[in-house]
């Protein structure tokens, strides 16, 4: 079964960095045997990076600890960020970042290719000693590297792309390691490189994220304000959406809707559904089916990023799938009970921002799991009409899962 349409920009982005990417890559890998530029002093002085991740927010939080490291190792260095507009609200709350640089692909991809080219330009006048790509698969961050003239460049490689040809150092890779252990090897670029000697799931690994006051105090206010809040209890924060780019990512609504109902009845505890302004529709529709209006407070739809963030920030367990939210919970300091199928928990599975934490993944290990891919654009290739894999995890489980993590919170 082929993916659904999902995000209309994503997938036009997609299909031309599929075919007219390749050309381009083919053509540029040429000029650039034919420049045969000296090889960089790896001694000499960083003054300025800049670091491209232009798809997927959370895994611009798991880049924080490589950004952490560059820190580290160039405290003097001006570390600027290359990402989409949508990504901007997240980037307030990283710490490491002195600047951003940000291409809008929500105004259509004639205005988005011009962006392209005026950030460029800038990156060129300002000559980067050194420049990240972060995007695994795709040709476009590669092209938009090469373009932008920095002293050296590191990113993935690729099989059956050149993209990684169009870097100084390209380094591989790999999908048995987490997406953060995957960051941090590009740094050195080198493809032989020890990776860092830590548990990355047991050590405390992501930097810790925090709302500023002024977003704490608003959200407080509104949730202080709806009727089905109240004082004193704990905190449960489902997030029933995965986002547009793979919507088999997300729990069957049958499964959410039983586990709704079940939370509100048996857990003394308030609820709080989030999504983005597009899911609200899908998130009300789902309190309503549920029957559960009068004990959740819905704000899908009615807070931004750094709302978001404060009241992840301040809940006890959050309920997932496999998105973004998942990774600013858990940079927020929240335990996590994600629910993956399609994409593998290997290399996004919920980190560590501070020792209390307590995630649970529930990942049916199917013969044909994960289907989805970085490699392969992450098409997801499923064998079946619906995703056994998200179908098979029952409401009880993760139920009981949730149950656990509010007792640990309440005897903390």
């Amino acid at each position: 079964m082929a993916s659904r349409p999902g995000n209309s920009r994503f997938q036009r982005a997609l299909w031309i960095d599929k075919w007219v990417g390749p050309v381009l890559c083919t053509a540029l890998v040429s000029v650039k045997r034919l420049l045969r530029r000296p090889p960089v002093d790896d001694g000499a002085p960083v003054q300025r990076v800049a670091v491209l991740k232009l798809w997927g927010m959370g895994s611009i939080v798991l880049a924080s600890p490589l950004l952490r490291e560059l820190r580290r190792r160039h405290p003097d260095a001006e570390i600027v960020f290359v990402t989409l507009a949508e990504n901007a609200p997240i980037l307030r709350h990283i710490r490491g970042i002195d600047r951003t640089i940000t291409i809008d692909l929500a105004a259509g991809i004639p205005r988005f290719l011009l962006e392209t080219l005026r950030s460029i330009a800038r990156m060129r006048r300002e000559r980067f000693d050194l420049l990240l790509d972060l995007e695994f698969f795709t040709r476009f961050s590669a092209i938009f590297a090469f373009l932008s003239r920095p002293r050296r460049s590191f990113g993935f490689s690729s099989k059956g792309s050149m993209r990684g040809q169009l870097h100084d150092a390209e380094v591989p890779f790999n999908t048995y390691h987490h997406v953060t252990l995957n960051f941090l090897s590009l740094l050195n670029g080198r493809s032989v490189e020890p990776l860092p000697d830590f548990d990355i799931a047991g050590a405390e690994v992501l930097p810790r994220i925090a709302a500023d006051p002024a977003s704490a105090a608003a959200l407080a206010s509104r949730l202080a304000a709806h009727p089905s809040w109240r004082t004193d209890r704990p905190l449960v924060v489902v997030n029933p959406n995965t986002g547009e780019m793979a919507l088999e990512r997300r729990w069957p609504e049958e499964r959410m809707r039983e586990f709704l109902r079940s939370l509100c009845a048996t857990q003394d505890a308030n609820v709080v559904l989030t999504g983005s302004r597009s899911e609200s529709a899908f998130v009300a529709a789902l309190v309503d089916a549920a029957d559960v209006g009068d004990r959740v407070v819905d704000l899908a739809g009615e807070i931004g990023i750094d709302e978001l963030v404060a009241l992840l920030e301040r809940c006890d367990v959050l309920v997932t799938n496999d998105s973004g939210p998942l990774h600013i919970a858990a940079a927020a300091g929240a335990s996590v009970v994600a629910l993956f199928g399609p994409e593998t928990p290997t290399l996004y599975g919920p980190l560590r921002s501070r020792p209390e934490q307590q995630h649970r993944v529930h990942y049916r290990h199917m013969a044909c799991s994960p289907c989805m891919f970085v490699h392969d654009n992450k098409v997801l290739s499923c064998w079946f009409a619906q995703a056994e894999c998200m179908r098979g995890i029952g409401a009880d489980e993760v139920l009981k899962s949730v149950s656990e993590r509010l007792g640990a919170a309440a005897r903390a």
